[in-house]
């Protein structure tokens, strides 16, 4: 499953938090998910300290982990499945089609 994930990084872990992700090795950003847990793509909003990462597991426990590794400094407020295009096209024509 794809799962948008959103966060939030705490106001007062602010400055903690990005100079703790602009100090992790390349190494460091290739090894942050858990086996079973790969990342799509992340966007951040930098000033407002806050960023939407989806990721991609069939794993719930992993993806928890990976939150769990951040909760120090971050909220993640939503976690939710997405679906990309062609299966979103689909489950509309389907539902459209059952009308």
């Amino acid at each position: 499953m794809i799962f948008m994930l959103t966060y939030q990084i705490d106001r007062d872990k602010q400055v903690e938090c990005q100079t703790f992700f602009t100090q992790m090795t390349d190494e460091q950003i290739a090894g942050e998910y858990p086996e079973g847990v790969k990342q799509i793509g992340r966007w951040h909003d930098v000033p407002n300290g806050n960023g939407v990462i989806i990721v991609e597991t069939s794993d719930q426990e992993a993806l928890t982990s990976f939150i769990m590794n951040w909760s120090g400094m971050c909220t993640f407020p939503i976690v939710k499945p997405v679906v990309d295009d062609a299966t979103a096209r689909k489950l509309m024509k389907a539902m459209l089609d059952s009308q």
